[in-house]
C-alpha cells in the first residue's frame, strides 16, 4: 500500500508539472520557439558543413540543435520562467528579420544570431513606486539567461575534458558527433554569457549585463569575468579540437 500511495503522489506531481508547463506556453509561442530553433540549427550546421549540404549535414544539424537548444532557447526560457515567478506575463517572440539575417549571413560563412527575445510586462508604475525592488527583480530576471549559459558552458567543458581524455577522436561518426556537441557547447555558451553580460545598450535593446550592472555589480563582475576568461580558454584550447 505505501508503494501505491507514493506512486500516485509522484503521478499527481508529474501531472501538475505538465499542467504548469502547458499553461505557461501559448500555441503561438511554441511555434515561435520551434521555428527559431530549427532555422538557427540549419544556419549553424550549414556553416559548419562548409557552406555545402554534404553527407555530414545530419551530423552537424543534430549537434547544432543540441547546442543551440541549450545556448539560445534555454537562455530565453530562463528569462521567461524567472519573470513568471514575479507574476509578469512573459512570452518568447520571433524576430522575422533576425531569422532572415541568420539564413543570409550563413551563406557567407558566419551567423548573425538574433532569432527573437523574451518579452515580459511589469507594471509600469513599479519603477516609480518601488524603484529598488523593481531594479532587483529586473536584474534577477536578466541574469537568469546568462546564468544558464554559464552552467551549460561548464557542463559541456567537463564533458569535453572527460571524453577527450578517455576516448580520443577515432574517426567514427559517434566520436565526431560527441566532439562537435561538447566543443561547440563549451565555446558558444561561454561566449553567449560573456557577450550578454556586456553592460551596454539602451531601452529594449539593452543587453542583460546593463540591467545586472544596475542591480548588483558584484554579480555582474563575477559572471562577466568568469565567462570572458572561459571564452578565451575555450577559443584557444577547446575549439581547435574540431579541426578534424
Amino acid at each position: 500500500m505505501p508503494t501505491v500511495k507514493l506512486s500516485r503522489k509522484k503521478e499527481r506531481r508529474f501531472r501538475s508539472y505538465l499542467s504548469y508547463f502547458a499553461s505557461s506556453f501559448s500555441t503561438t509561442e511554441v511555434i515561435n520557439i520551434l521555428v527559431a530553433w530549427a532555422v538557427l540549427s540549419f544556419a549553424f550546421s550549414f556553416v559548419l558543413d562548409g557552406g555545402k549540404l554534404t553527407r555530414a549535414f545530419p551530423l552537424t544539424f543534430g549537434a547544432s540543435a543540441i547546442v543551440l537548444g541549450c545556448g539560445f532557447i534555454m537562455h530565453e526560457l530562463m528569462h521567461k520562467f524567472s519573470a513568471q515567478k514575479y507574476g509578469y506575463p512573459a512570452e518568447f517572440r520571433l524576430w522575422p528579420m533576425g531569422i532572415i539575417l541568420a539564413l543570409i549571413t550563413s551563406l557567407f560563412g558566419f551567423i548573425f544570431a538574433a532569432p527573437g527575445a523574451t518579452y515580459f510586462e511589469p507594471d509600469s508604475r513599479e519603477q516609480f513606486l518601488d524603484h529598488r525592488g523593481f531594479t532587483t527583480r529586473y536584474g534577477i530576471i536578466s541574469l537568469a539567461g546568462p546564468k544558464i549559459n554559464l552552467f551549460f558552458g561548464f557542463l559541456f567543458f567537463f564533458l569535453f575534458l572527460g571524453y577527450s581524455h578517455f576516448f580520443p577522436y577515432n574517426g567514427s561518426v559517434f566520436s565526431a558527433f560527441v566532439y562537435l556537441v561538447t566543443v561547440l557547447g563549451t565555446y558558444i555558451n561561454f561566449y553567449l554569457c560573456a557577450f550578454n553580460m556586456l553592460p551596454i545598450g539602451g531601452g529594449i535593446m539593452a543587453l542583460d549585463g546593463l540591467k545586472v550592472w544596475r542591480w548588483n555589480r558584484a554579480y555582474w563582475a563575477l559572471f562577466f569575468l568568469v565567462s570572458a576568461a572561459m571564452s578565451v580558454i575555450s577559443f584557444l584550447y577547446v575549439l581547435p579540437s574540431i579541426g578534424f
